[in-house]
């Protein structure tokens, strides 16, 4: 009697899963007309005047005239009132779940705090208010954009929190400063060992521990710590709703962290076009969120994490995938371990706000040897690699292992490898980076919001000059994007572009004009380029029949503007497979 009720159970499940599954395919037809319409295809030598989208994807693009051919009585007719239709803009390196992780964090950052009075004001106000032995928990400590923040030492963190562990992040997300409390937490003292060069527990002269954590590796005790006080679940749905809200429709998360397997599963049911019922029971156990239209997330795992990589490359569908491995070969130039060939600059701000040892020039995080064995390896078995790079000295040195795996047995074969961030790119060594088949996402706002401590403070006025080269690289006809890396950064592609363009930072001063690049240019790299290196350019990036209806309204034409209030444009609405998901009335 029990298995035929448990049977029963089962069948009805079945088909309610069903059910909603055949409701949820359900899709309208829609015609946008009456404005700007900006394909940004190549060969845009006449301009549209509508588009006709049914089931999620791009039917037809023509005349006013023709399209409205098309209509019937359930179109759904937008009317563009002269805004500008654009493809859906693409987010290509982000951190989704960091992200999450920081969302309800005390926030320190130069974007909210103008000076360092208030910035511990914020801190101690924060900490009167929190009950004993719960953690304070704040990110975005900034002394670029803060002038005269200094580090906190650990006798202020335990006389202002005496009874609480503090956890505060810097902004660049690779250094961490910690309380008494917190450390006997976390379980680290004077004996924990460090896990790398880069990555250590700061001591004194005398090996005491000074509450300052360098790197990602040894902040992952306070990591796990943290978030068993956090709602990841809440946070990750808030953070994934605020990509449309910038005309973002696709986002790649480079690496994910904590629990990875939980992770994955929680992402893929938000994103992926897939209705399985597994996903489907845990959303009705209430152990998954309700799931709704979502921006499309590709996703690179780490080398730690390899083992959850899937049996084969083509996993997934086009609005979930597990795309390849992320390496990290150097760090920040915000904590000096970014490679570099010539030492950090000497200031007050490097030693004394961030921390920098005297005459350092960073180190890797792997020796050449066992980085190109690393390449090799997810090379031969087809994963794309995705490495973070920023300083003169690693990028050579990356560059040389891929030159290596490429001349043995396992050529590179148009895997589309990619070099992240390319602060200190050398321009000398464009051309070997294009017949390698390499691809670069510059991270290009840290011209704007770090422009003058680069200059002043970090690398010296000849070397800043030189940051960030995009325009060498697609004169060498390499493939490349930009993007903000969220958390560190807002993700607003519109910012982006116009600091490609203008090559301005905050103060208005201009750094490296010869690397500006077109208007029009800027926007294929966060549309078309970015899903070239997502291997989604013949479904995603343009507006074409055939490919998705992953469309951006926006407030004004982005290539008439004012260059220097493109990053003003209002994003009028979202859409992705032709479903709105963002309307700012």
């Amino acid at each position: 009697m029990q298995t035929f009720r448990f049977k029963s159970i089962f069948v009805l499940f079945i088909l309610l899963f069903c059910l909603v599954s055949a409701k949820t395919n359900e899709h309208s037809d829609i015609i946008f007309y009456g404005g700007n319409i900006i394909t940004l295809e190549n060969d845009e030598y006449t301009k549209p005047e509508a588009i006709y989208v049914k089931n999620g994807k791009i039917i037809d693009i023509g005349s006013e005239i023709e399209i409205l051919k098309l209509k019937n009585d359930f179109t759904q007719m937008i009317d563009l009132k002269g805004k500008s239709l654009l493809p859906g803009f693409i987010d290509v390196h982000s951190h989704p779940d960091l992200t999450a992780f920081f969302n309800s964090f005390i926030d320190l950052s130069g974007f909210s705090n103008r000076t360092q009075t208030e910035v511990w004001n914020k801190l101690e106000n924060s900490i009167s208010k929190t009950k004993p032995g719960n953690w304070v928990l704040a990110k975005g400590f900034d002394p670029m954009l803060v002038k005269g923040l200094e580090a906190p030492k650990l006798e202020y963190l335990d006389r202002i929190a005496p009874n609480n562990p503090v956890f505060i992040i810097s902004q660049n997300l690779h250094s961490a400063w910690v309380n008494s409390k917190a450390l006997k937490e976390l379980g680290i003292n004077s004996k924990t060992p460090n896990p790398s060069p880069n990555s250590y527990y700061e001591k004194d002269s005398n090996g005491n521990l000074t509450g300052f954590i360098s790197e990602i590796e040894a902040m992952k005790p306070a990591n796990e710590k943290v978030k068993e006080v956090l709602n990841i679940k809440k946070d990750v749905l808030e953070v994934m709703a605020e990509y449309p809200k910038n005309g973002i429709t696709t986002i790649s998360s480079l690496g994910l962290f904590g629990d990875v397997s939980k992770s994955l599963i929680l992402f893929e049911h938000i994103s992926s076009e897939s209705k399985g019922i597994k996903f489907w029971v845990l959303e009705k156990l209430g152990i998954l969120p309700n799931k709704s239209r979502a921006v499309r997330n590709f996703v690179y795992l780490t080398d730690e994490t390899k083992d959850l990589l899937p049996s084969s490359v083509t996993n997934g569908d086009d609005s979930f995938r597990i795309l390849g491995v992320k390496l990290w070969y150097d760090g920040s130039p915000y904590t000096g371990s970014m490679y570099v060939k010539e030492p950090y600059l000497e200031s007050d701000l490097m030693q004394k706000g961030l921390h920098i040892p005297h005459h350092y020039s960073g180190k890797s995080t792997y020796t050449i040897e066992e980085l190109t064995d690393k390449i090799k390896k997810y090379n031969e078995a087809g994963w794309q690699i995705a490495i973070h790079a920023q300083g003169d000295r690693a990028i050579e040195d990356v560059l040389n292992s891929f030159k290596a795996v490429n001349l043995s047995t396992a050529h590179l074969n148009g895997k589309r490898h990619r070099i992240e961030h390319g602060l200190l790119f050398p321009t000398e060594l464009m051309e070997l980076t294009q017949t390698l088949g390499l691809t670069v996402s510059f991270h290009i706002n840290h011209l704007y919001y770090y422009g003058n401590a680069l200059s002043n403070d970090i690398l010296g006025l000849e070397r800043t000059q030189n940051i960030l080269p995009v325009h060498s690289a697609q004169n060498q006809g390499i493939t490349t994007s930009l993007h903000a890396d969220l958390p560190m950064y807002p993700s607003r592609p519109l910012s982006l572009v116009q600091t490609s363009v203008t090559r301005k930072n905050k103060e208005g001063q201009s750094i490296g004009q010869q690397e500006a690049i077109s208007i029009k240019e800027g926007l294929k790299s966060v549309t078309i380029y970015a899903a070239w290196q997502l291997n989604m350019e013949k479904k995603i990036g343009t507006i074409k029949k055939g490919k998705y209806a992953d469309l951006v309204i926006l407030s004004e034409n982005p290539l008439d503007v004012n260059i220097e209030k493109l990053r003003e444009i209002q994003i009028e609405k979202t859409f992705i497979n032709g479903e709105e998901v963002y309307s700012r009335k």
